[in-house]
Formats: C-alpha cells, structure tokens, sequence
C-alpha cells in the first residue's frame, strides 16, 4: 500500500508468492498459470481517485515488487488488459516488460485459458500504436 506523509491510501497491490498457488487457482478459476518457487504475482491494482494521474502507480508498483525479495522472489507478474493504455504505461514505468500473453475463450459457458510466451523485448501495444502513426523503430527492451 502506498499512503501519503499524513497516511492516507493511495494505492494498493496484492503482492502473492507460489505458496498460495493453490488458493490463486481456487480464488480465480485457473485465469493465473502457476507460480514458479522464484515468481510473485501482483494482482489488483488500485489508485484512489483522487491520485490518479499523478504517477504515483509505477513508483508504488515499483516498491511493492521489491518486497518480494523477503519471499524469495526473482520475477514479480501482474497481467494488464490491453484496452488500458495508462495501467500498462504505468507497468512500463515501474520496470515491468511483456513475456507473457493471456488469452481466454468461451465455449459453451466454458472458459479456456492459454498462456503463451511472447519473444523478448515484445513492445507493449500503445508503442506499437506510436510506432505505426510516426513510422519511427519500436524501442527494444533489454
């Protein structure tokens, strides 16, 4: 959670280690792939209203992933939806960079997720919405 100097919310983040795969699985009906030993998931994000727009999302999210450490954590995950620009900047401006793309499909009121891994240094969509209008290179990632 982040707070102001006279304590008042924010921001706020689940920040969730391995060791809860299995409620992680039971909470959310297997829309999460399990967590490696090494791999945390961040999990809904909030910034009261009152404080959007003030970059306070990325610094927060940034800080909330280093405590991760403290459960042995080398990779934090969050999953953005790609119709919200700002969260994904945000995400971009706390460290974080595309590897993984979720998809759900329904059939018959059956959901199916599939994980699929996506190349290192995948641009995230609103820079390849930049790169399209301005015909400048994608920037790359290391």
């Amino acid at each position: 959670m982040a707070t102001t100097l006279d304590d008042q919310p924010c921001y706020m983040q689940w920040l969730v280690g391995a060791s809860e795969n299995e409620k992680l699985q039971k909470y959310f009906f297997g829309l999460h792939a399990r967590l490696a030993p090494d791999e945390a998931l961040m999990e809904d994000a909030f910034t009261v209203e009152a404080f959007r727009g003030q970059a306070i999302m990325p610094f927060a999210m940034a800080r909330i992933a280093e405590k991760g450490r403290d459960l042995g954590v080398r990779w934090a995950i969050t999953f953005v939806n790609h119709k919200n620009p700002a969260a994904m900047k945000g995400c971009k401006r706390a460290g974080f960079s595309p590897y993984l793309l979720r998809r759900e499909t329904w059939r018959l009121f059956r959901r199916r997720v599939v994980f699929t891994p996506l190349p290192e240094g995948t641009p995230y969509p609103f820079e390849l919405a930049v790169s399209a209008q301005s015909s400048e290179p994608v920037p790359s990632r290391t």
